[in-house]
């Protein structure tokens, strides 16, 4: 994960809040929780030969027959290696057994598994559109305490996401993650999937699930490993990013002379700042674009995420060699490029001076590839302008796990429209 990158918490893996209950005026979280409890789950993946718990989380039936949804990311340490982990269920009343893993859909954070069994309580999908403002109903193992419900609200889908995600205010914990959340009736309307904490959680809305288990039971087969799979999804996604964002030119700021790129997608969201250093005699105007677009895959591999930033400097008493080692210093400097070489190949980069829109520059294009997920990598590019005077623009834009031919088609639309324009 990126420093950069502002990132949901995927709530099987990382501490939060504790979970605080809510009122139960009406009493009916209580009849809700007694008709819809047999039907969740606890997930454990395990370390093979042992007992010893590697991840938690939760799940539930949607068929009599022991299919299982939950988060991918529940169980993502078993599906990237299945020999290292394995997963195991914890009925409401305490019964324990093996589960396989069936299907994934990495895209929305969703898997479907199986245990054996038969005549086990299941939900039913909601069929109606739930309203903003309605009472939902989040259940799940919080912290590993127990099985719980939590009131909530439907706050409707997410603003900036890529991908539809539901709003619920309502307190979703460490555990609760792939547990169902039900309307009024008991039916299924989302899986508790992310929190940002104090009462804003996350939810993949139910019909992702549904679309799943359909494709499932059309092509019910059990692949040996997930990560052809996997690296199938991530390319449609990849497709998918690339083609929203470059559908249509990218929007400018106009600033100090500089034309540099704004928002790309109404998915994106941008901040801007300036920075005055007048004991180093230099001062700075910054722009940066990100979008929550990035898709878990395993523990330190997230992916489909794009980040830029635009750094406009200017001195007017910084000689020209003091200046050039500023700007030098900014365009050399590549925290990312500490690759964990388990995932990663190192990094490859070209260097020139070059001419964008009649604008002198050195421009840095770096690719380094997944070795499990072939034909994607993380592409960075860097720009420096040149020979501006007492200005200059340091430019970078970053894409992880992308196709090759797509990154291509973002840094090329990425330089199109950047321009000096004095």
């Amino acid at each position: 994960m990126r420093a950069w990158q502002t990132m949901l918490v995927l709530v099987c893996l990382v501490p939060a809040a504790a979970y605080s209950a809510q009122a139960d005026h009406d009493g009916r979280a209580q009849a809700l929780f007694a008709t819809v409890k047999d039907s969740v789950v606890q997930i454990r993946t395990l370390l093979s030969g042992s007992k010893s718990q590697n991840s938690i989380g939760s799940g539930f039936y949607v068929s009599d027959d022991g299919l299982v949804i939950t988060n991918y990311h529940v169980v993502s340490s078993h599906a990237l290696e299945p020999k290292t982990y394995e997963m195991e269920y914890v009925a409401s009343n305490g019964e324990r057994g093996a589960l396989t893993l069936l299907a994934i859909d990495v895209l929305h954070d969703l898997a479907l598994l199986q245990r054996k069994g038969s005549h086990l309580p299941y939900l039913r999908f909601h069929a109606d559109p739930i309203a903003r403002g309605e009472k939902l109903f989040s259940l799940g193992n919080p912290n590993d305490l127990g099985l719980v419900i939590v009131e909530g609200v439907n706050n409707g889908l997410q603003e900036h996401s890529f991908y539809d995600t539901l709003h619920f205010t309502g307190a979703i914990n460490p555990g609760m993650s792939g547990g169902p959340v039900v309307g009024k009736s008991g039916e299924l309307v989302g899986i508790n999937v992310a929190t940002m904490g104090e009462s804003r959680g996350f939810l993949v809305p139910s019909q992702y699930a549904r679309e799943l288990l359909t494709r499932w039971r059309a092509t019910p087969e059990v692949a040996a490993t997930l990560e052809p799979e996997i690296t199938r999804q991530l390319k449609l996604h990849s497709a998918a990013l690339v083609e929203r964002l470059t559908r249509k030119p990218l929007p400018v700021q106009l600033d100090s002379g500089y034309t540099v790129p704004d928002a790309a997608d109404p998915y994106m969201r941008c901040w801007a700042s300036k920075t005055d250093k007048e004991k180093l005699f230099f001062n700075v105007r910054s722009y940066s674009c990100s979008g929550n677009s990035n898709v878990y895959v395993g523990q330190g591999i997230n992916m489909g995420s794009v980040y830029f930033e635009s750094m406009l400097y200017q001195s007017d008493t910084l000689g020209p060699f003091r200046f050039g080692r500023l700007l030098q210093k900014e365009y050399g400097s590549q925290e990312s490029f500490n690759a964990d070489i388990k995932h990663f190949t190192k990094f490859s980069c070209t260097d020139s001076v070059v001419d964008i829109n009649g604008m002198p520059a050195k421009a840095a294009l770096c690719l380094r590839a997944y070795r499990k997920y072939v034909g994607l990598y993380d592409i960075d590019l860097r720009v420096v302008s040149l020979r501006q005077g007492s200005k200059a623009l340091v430019t970078k834009l970053n894409l992880d796990g992308v196709a090759y031919e797509d990154g291509m088609r973002m840094v090329r639309r990425y330089m199109e429209v950047l321009k000096w324009n004095d």
